[in-house]
């Protein structure tokens, strides 16, 4: 299994993901406000059950405020699959 990013680490989002692709961003404690509606963090990791095994987030911030796959936003934030993040060189 991919070992999470350290907060303060530079990441880039991959070209594949279904929102901010290839966006560059910083991951981050997710703020207080994500910690009470969103069950599964443990620190700067979110563990999510699913029915392909258990899924890996961590927030990030942006360096450009970005859309969502909807068209929603700009977001100056957000959770990003572990597995779509690549570190940033």
């Amino acid at each position: 299994m991919k070992q999470p990013f350290k907060s303060g680490a530079r990441v880039r989002i991959a070209p594949t993901y279904h929102w901010a692709q290839s966006a560059l961003a910083t991951v981050r404690e997710p703020p207080d406000y994500i910690l009470e509606l969103a069950d599964g963090w443990k620190g700067d990791v979110r563990e999510v059950p699913s029915l392909k095994g258990l899924l890996l987030f961590q927030w990030v911030e942006f360096d450009v405020p970005q859309q969502d796959a909807d068209g929603d936003g700009p977001y100056a934030g957000g959770e990003i699959e572990l597995d779509h993040l690549e570190a940033a060189v």
